[in-house]
């Protein structure tokens, strides 16, 4: 990676694992786990090579590998039982005579016999040499070629009587030194029950590690996906109208499921396989220090191409997840438009331009995925290369006799070096996998790290309620995609009870208005006073409170009706809504629905008709029961039956408050007490409706327009 990459990388995962500190002790015990796993695993390799050492090839302690001794001298004593290893050397001897003293053992079906505690009295090699035994007892084992007797002596020792025979030869004899130990058998169960033992400790350590894990993962994704909603909750609406719907989905839902992957890994493998080659090498390094620091380089080689892939997997995947947020997009659109998309037609068309979206998120993802693959690939492929140059270089220096080292002992070494196999590829995974999640990370804190442009001041106070009128002085507010001012040094007050039309073509800059006032944006110039005080001065929460909104456009919950009307005012007790609905002239359509108030009114409010959706909303307004109220044509998109039913419930509604009301019906303006015409964010006109009328400006023509548009209809 170039150095900005490896930064922004760091950057994201350092973020990352700022949500993961808050459970550093069970991160503390997840890790005690996964050392406990490797450690286990290794102590069940060394195991196998005891079995080697020990049962398959015992011998004498001095042949045995580092391994055996170190559990013999140092494990064994602390060990329950009486568990010894064998170390039993045999030597063979041709003889022409001899003469044995011992306990002999009943003959075998070939006729050898066993004796112990032995010792060879008087013998005559082959070559003519004479031998008699010195030291311990042995154990001798011979197939006689003549009959022979045993004769009893007069020696007893361990309670056993001791024999003496005289034999003729040629015979072979071979001496067994040493003590069997336990015995082959009772160390091969000690063994087995080892290994088992330490398999259970394996699963257990396992299990609980990736439960523990698990639990992590599960919550930092919630803590990022709530820090990820406040972030959105808390932006103001340029903030919305900068980026794409689809976009702010995408990374929300699937950036996050990315990530959630990474964490996953982050509590297995990423984690777990750095100590499994950790307790390997160490193994390893145990068995033959010599053959470990020869191998170590080569594993060291496999690093490198797998962090060079990691970087393209990373730019990959950052074009994946930007083409991904535009088939959200792309579906977004379809689900919110889908009646406009049947009317006119358009699915061809909508349908090639997903095409081509879902073409060019191909083109990333089948990039992305193979610079995956060549990573693992080359891990692969180097991983079996160095198995091979171990297994020839490990045997050329044995074969030269430049490292001395045990079959146990060799055995051990090529099982921990095979075990670096899986975390060394799982390794080429990880990376890969987390530069994908780091460019998920970036886009995600993208988003929690983007400036609120709308906070209170530090000294900001609660706004008490409305009591003289409200002043807009020399405001000016620009949106940040235009280089047009929407409002230009607009000037004009609001005295309390008062009702204020607002007029003027789109565009004007009628619903900006209502923005700055609720505080929903904040103007570049000027200022907006409360009672004589900047709005800026008070809490934007405390504002809202004193502001209820109908707009042209109903929005509604998916939920019940109930709580879409509660969500005015969310301590309010059943029957305040239902005064709300009364009042809104909605109480007894809800009593029609299946379950009344308890019914769920689906996705906007599909289940109701345009204007009982908006008598919804005038019923949630009535429950704010809030002294400032905003009306945008909350009649304009009526048909005349459901606009007077609303209309009716909108002059109730806006009895004794303070009105701002941007309207194009004649019955709205005229019962306005007075009139602001705006043009080009300006005011240009204000005053009753018949002063504007006989002055015949912009209003007069506006008004002439409408009332021809109206007698066109009544025809």
């Amino acid at each position: 990676m170039t150095a900005p990459e490896q930064r922004t990388a760091a950057s994201g995962l350092w973020r990352l694992l700022g949500h993961v500190r808050p459970y550093k002790t069970t991160i503390a015990g997840i890790v005690l786990l996964m050392a406990l796993y490797s450690g286990a695993n290794s102590l069940r390799i060394a195991a196998m090579g005891l079995v080697i050492d020990g049962v398959v090839t015992s011998g004498s302690k001095e042949d045995r590998g580092r391994a055996s001794r170190f559990f013999e001298d140092e494990l064994l004593p602390l060990l329950p039982g009486d568990i010894a290893l064998p170390s039993e050397e045999v030597s063979t001897l041709h003889l022409t005579e001899v003469e044995i003293l011992g306990i002999p053992e009943n003959p075998e079906s070939d006729g050898t016999i066993l004796v112990r505690e032995a010792r060879i009295t008087h013998a005559l090699m082959s070559g003519g040499s004479v031998l008699k035994s010195e030291g311990s007892p042995v154990t001798l084992r011979f197939r006689p070629t003549d009959p022979f007797t045993w004769e009893s002596t007069s020696l007893d020792e361990s309670q056993s009587k001791l024999q003496k025979a005289q034999l003729a030869g040629p015979l072979v004899v071979s001496i067994i030194s040493g003590t069997p130990g336990t015995g082959t058998m009772t160390l091969l169960w000690f063994c087995a029950g080892l290994i088992a033992a330490i398999s259970l400790v394996v699963a257990f350590s396992g299990f609980y590690r990736a439960i523990m894990g698990q639990g992590v993962r599960i919550q930092v994704i919630i803590d990022i996906r709530q820090r990820l909603f406040g972030s959105l909750s808390r932006q103001s609406l340029d903030f919305f109208e900068s980026r794409k719907h689809g976009d702010v989905v995408s990374r929300t839902v699937g950036d996050v499921s990315t990530l959630s992957s990474s964490i996953q890994l982050l509590f297995g493998e990423f984690l777990q396989s750095p100590l499994t080659v950790l307790f390997s090498l160490g193994l390893a390094f145990f068995a033959s220090w010599e053959l470990t620091l020869i191998t170590i380089p080569f594993l060291l080689l496999l690093v490198f191409p797998v962090f060079r892939q990691a970087r393209k997997v990373r730019r990959g995947a950052k074009g994946a997840l930007s083409h991904a947020g535009e088939t959200t997009e792309g579906l977004s659109q379809l689900l919110s438009g889908i009646r406009v998309i049947k009317t006119f037609g358009l699915e061809e068309q909508r349908e090639k331009q997903f095409d081509q979206t879902a073409k060019s998120l191909q083109a990333a993802q089948v990039k992305t995925e193979v610079a995956r693959a060549k990573g693992r690939s080359m891990v692969e492929g180097l991983y079996n290369l160095l198995s091979a140059g171990v297994v020839a270089g490990g045997g050329w220096f044995l074969l030269r006799g430049e490292v001395s080292i045990s079959f146990g002992d060799f055995a051990i070494f090529m099982a921990a070096i095979i075990s670096c196999y899986t975390p060394i590829k799982n390794l080429a995974r990880m990376v890969t996998t987390l530069a994908e999640s780091s460019a998920a990370t970036d886009r995600i804190f993208d988003i929690i790290d983007a400036p609120v442009l709308l906070k209170d001041n530090v000294d900001a106070k609660s706004f008490p309620g409305l009591k003289s009128g409200i002043e807009f002085r020399d405001v000016c507010y620009r949106y940040s995609h235009q280089e047009e001012f929407a409002i230009s040094d607009m000037s004009f007050s609001v005295s309390r009870g008062e009702k204020v039309a607002l007029v003027g073509p789109s565009g004007a800059g009628k619903s900006t208005l209502f923005d700055l006032l609720a505080r929903l944006r904040e103007q570049g110039k000027g200022s907006i006073l409360l009672d004589g005080e900047d709005s800026r001065g008070f809490t934007q929460s405390s504002i809202l409170r004193q502001i209820a909104f109908v707009g042209q456009d109903p929005f509604l919950f998916n939920s019940t009706v109930e709580e879409n009307i509660r969500g005015a005012e969310l301590g309010a007790s059943r029957e305040q809504i239902i005064e709300a609905a009364r009042s809104a002239a909605i109480h007894e359509d809800i009593l029609a629905l299946p379950e009344g108030y308890e019914t769920s009114l689906g996705e906007r409010g599909d289940r109701l008709s345009g204007g009982q959706r908006q008598r919804l909303t005038i019923a949630r307004a009535f429950l704010r029961d809030a002294p400032i109220l905003l009306l945008d044509e909350a009649t304009a998109a009526l048909d005349s039956e459901s606009e007077q039913l609303v209309q009716v419930a909108l002059e109730r509604l806006m009895k004794d408050r303070t009105v701002l009301v941007i309207a194009h019906r004649l019955s709205t303006v005229q019962d306005a007490d007075r009139v602001l015409v705006l043009q080009d964010g300006q005011i240009v006109e204000q005053g009753c409706d018949a002063d504007l009328r006989k002055a015949g400006g912009l209003y007069s023509r506006l008004r002439d327009l409408q009332e021809l548009d109206l007698a066109k209809k009544s025809r």
